[in-house]
């Protein structure tokens, strides 16, 4: 993916994050994060397509998500992300 599309993934990914998460938790390399029903779908493929660097992938359910970091570091870079993310 080029920069650009790079840009707009993550752009997404900020307002996905803004609707839809309601709660995020690390631990060792593993994330979990809340969202209402039906509303996990959207928001991995969200962070799918914004390549976090922190970010190997996503298992998305009906309202969990488990997001497999790059180790600890990076599952504790994630979860600051999308707090910043997710606030008004």
């Amino acid at each position: 993916a080029n920069a650009s599309t790079l840009v707009y993934a993550r752009l997404d990914l900020q307002r996905a994050a803004k609707e839809f998460l309601r709660h995020v938790e690390g631990g060792q390399q593993l994330v979990v994060i809340r969202t209402g029903v039906g509303q996990a779908q959207p928001l991995a493929i969200a962070i799918d397509r914004a390549r976090l660097p922190e970010a190997v992938g996503t298992i998305g359910g009906d309202d969990t998500i488990l997001v497999i970091a790059r180790g600890a570091r990076g599952a504790a870079a994630l979860v600051r992300r999308l707090k910043d993310y997710s606030r008004p």
